[in-house]
């Protein structure tokens, strides 16, 4: 289930609220909107993009350094993987690629969820303090 937020005003206002009373950091265009949390350090964004139906689509993602470094590992450790396979190794791979490739998947994984939770309790909470009485 993707989770979506209706472009409109008021999505905007409570966006630029969460913003601005430190809940997250970031910058909000009328296509897109990128933000971190301030709760903690941290090396993940949410990213809400336009799609066709006028819809911000949630994403969660690393930040700058960490979605290079994240990329390279992964290309690094199937290019070990290959070459272990072609010698003969089977057990390089598992202990080395796919085990710690699997503990980070599901890592980010349960993030992107509470992280994305976390951010829908809040919307959902200023719009209800906001627009309804």
């Amino acid at each position: 289930m993707k989770h979506t937020i209706t472009k409109n005003e008021k999505a905007f206002k409570i966006l630029n609220k969460l913003i601005l009373n430190g809940f997250y950091d970031g910058s909000i265009s009328p296509e897109r909107f990128e933000l971190t949390s301030t709760r903690f350090t941290n090396n993940h964004r949410l990213i809400g993009i336009l799609n066709k139906e006028n819809k911000f689509e949630l994403k969660f993602a690393y930040k700058y350094p960490m979605n290079i470094a994240s990329k390279v590992a992964i290309g690094v450790g199937i290019l070990i993987s290959i070459i272990s396979m072609v010698k003969g190794n089977w057990l390089i791979p598992v202990f080395f690629f796919v085990i710690p490739f699997l503990i980070t998947y599901i890592g980010f994984k349960i993030k992107e969820r509470k992280e994305i939770d976390l951010f829908t309790s809040k919307y959902l909470e200023f719009y209800k303090t906001e627009y309804e009485t």
